[in-house]
């Protein structure tokens, strides 16, 4: 009886999802992240219409390939600068997935001009949408180009820093898998907090507070954190990690959607928070139909990770610094 009652309230569920109605937008979407992201969502039951944007001439393209993929939503392009103010009304929820790919945290002057201008850009669009819609950021570097898009809608005159979250659940998976590996333990059953920034300098991985627990000694933990922090082939020089992020970008959309459908729901992300000495901060948050509410706080750390944290606040708080002061030279 308790099996039957289960699985009829699992089937109400999805009955329930495949109702929903939400207007999901990918800025950038011609590029081999957005591209992906496109591809994952193009099937998502909560989404009934999928937008693409962006200035590459070959993004209609993308779009037919993508109509040749059985769904009930609806996909759409929109190419050109000229085109972005209308390819983001009605939305739901933004991605911004364009710029320049980082293959590291070393990331030159060129490279962020353009990434800051392509999320200034996006961002004023995003501000002139009614309602504001929810608005991720996966563009690096994540730690400055969100303080950056929080100061353009600022002066838009329309900004909900509940609304705005830097993508950074890429991280989380990194942990994960490296826990379960040491453990021997199933990698989808693991959770592991990542909290701080999203950079070399700024992530730490909390294996203190990982689950299940393990005898996982605290000496191997910051041996773990040293090959996750410096290490990883997926921060490697010559790769960017475009499928696993584009996977974290999936299960971020999906848990927005839940939130926008009346659920509280929790993400990995980068958003404003005062709580840590800098006004953006990553972590677990809490995420309702009006977006962020609290993020999760943790006791009990390890000694390394205390010490990694403190470091990792200070550059923080220069990156942050680096994107308000991009703005305030327009």
């Amino acid at each position: 009886m308790l099996q039957a009652r289960q699985n009829l309230m699992r089937f109400k569920h999805l009955c329930s999802v495949s109702y929903r109605n939400y207007q999901v937008a990918i800025t950038g979407a011609g590029s081999e992240i957005g591209q992906t992201i496109s591809l994952l969502l193009r099937t998502n039951p909560s989404i009934s219409k999928l937008v693409l944007h962006d200035t590459l001439q070959y993004t209609p393209g993308v779009v037919l390939d993508l109509s040749h993929i059985p769904s009930k939503s609806k996909v759409k392009g929109y190419v050109g600068e000229d085109t972005l103010d209308e390819a983001l009304q009605g939305s739901n929820l933004v991605i911004a997935a364009g710029g320049i790919p980082q293959h590291s945290d070393n990331v030159n002057r060129s490279i962020l001009s353009k990434n800051a201008d392509f999320i200034k850009e996006v961002a004023s669009s995003v501000s002139l949408v009614s309602p504001l819609p929810f608005f991720g950021i996966v563009t690096e570097p994540i730690n400055t180009l969100v303080p950056l898009a929080a100061e353009a809608m600022r002066n838009q005159a329309s900004h909900d820093p509940n609304k705005l979250f830097g993508i950074t659940g890429v991280d989380a998976l990194q942990a994960q898998t490296l826990y379960a590996r040491e453990s021997a333990l199933i990698q989808s059953e693991c959770i592991v907090p990542v909290i701080g920034g999203h950079s070399r300098e700024t992530m730490v991985p909390l294996f203190s507070q990982a689950t299940p627990r393990s005898k996982l000694t605290e000496e191997k933990s910051q041996e773990l954190t040293a090959i996750l922090r410096n290490a990883t082939p997926e921060r490697s020089e010559s790769h960017s990690p475009t499928l696993s992020v584009a996977y974290a970008v999936s299960i971020f959309v999906n848990s927005v959607l839940e939130a926008l459908n009346g659920e509280t729901v929790q993400v990995n992300a980068l958003v404003e928070n005062n709580d840590f000495g800098t006004s953006f901060f990553s972590g677990l948050v809490d995420v309702g139909p009006k977006g962020v509410s609290e993020m999760r706080t943790y006791t009990d750390l390890y000694h390394h990770e205390c010490v990694l944290l403190e470091s990792s606040i200070k550059q923080l708080h220069k990156d942050v610094d680096v994107g308000k002061k991009i703005m305030e030279l327009v």
